[in-house]
């Protein structure tokens, strides 16, 4: 299989991550915060978004060099840390403690740098690197916005985070990127055919 089909694959796989995303925000108001729904759609989430984000990265590697495969590999593994902390929500018969383990002080650390560090620094490197449309560049700042909504568990973060990978992943898949040397085959070749 081609490079540019994998990347295309993963693409459908961010955008399929960010539907699954997304599905977290009417979730939680239909059947609550934490809820069995919620959760699925977030673990299901998190888990194609570990696996999807590196076509993020692979699409403008050029461009972005070793700071950007650095961001995505914090984002990679802020996601991985997100599965384990919704799987342990799942697990748990009573809601979580206020005193928590070492364990899950680390994940949530790591949850926060990897995915908050590692979006903020994405964004700042995919503005300068100008392959992902802009409009993706948008999204990608009101996903970081909408972490200081001041609302009650902030139901709508997940939206934006989901809205932000179906954007992205959707770019990907249809060959909407700005053209640069890299993606030359994978905008005009492919999507001749």
């Amino acid at each position: 299989m081609k490079e540019t089909r994998v990347i295309q694959w993963l693409g459908m796989i961010c955008l399929l991550a960010g539907l699954s995303r997304m599905g977290m925000t009417p979730s939680s108001m239909i059947w609550g915060t934490d809820s069995i729904q919620e959760l699925t759609f977030g673990i299901t989430a998190s888990i194609l978004m570990s696996v999807g984000t590196i076509a993020i990265y692979m699409v403008q590697a050029k461009e972005t060099g070793i700071p950007g495969f650095v961001t995505v590999l914090a984002i990679i593994l802020g996601n991985i840390a997100t599965t384990c902390m919704l799987w342990s929500l799942i697990q748990s018969a009573a809601p979580p403690a206020e005193s928590e383990g070492i364990a899950v002080k680390i994940l949530g650390l790591l949850m926060m740098v990897g995915l908050t560090g590692g979006t903020l620094a994405f964004t700042f490197l995919s503005y300068r690197a100008n392959i992902f449309p802009r409009w993706v560049i948008v999204l990608l700042v009101m996903m970081l916005l909408s972490m200081v909504l001041p609302v009650e568990d902030n139901k709508y973060m997940a939206f934006f985070w989901g809205l932000t990978y179906v954007g992205m992943g959707y770019a990907i898949w249809r060959g909407r990127l700005n053209p640069s040397k890299v993606l030359n085959e994978i905008n005009h070749k492919t999507y001749k055919s």
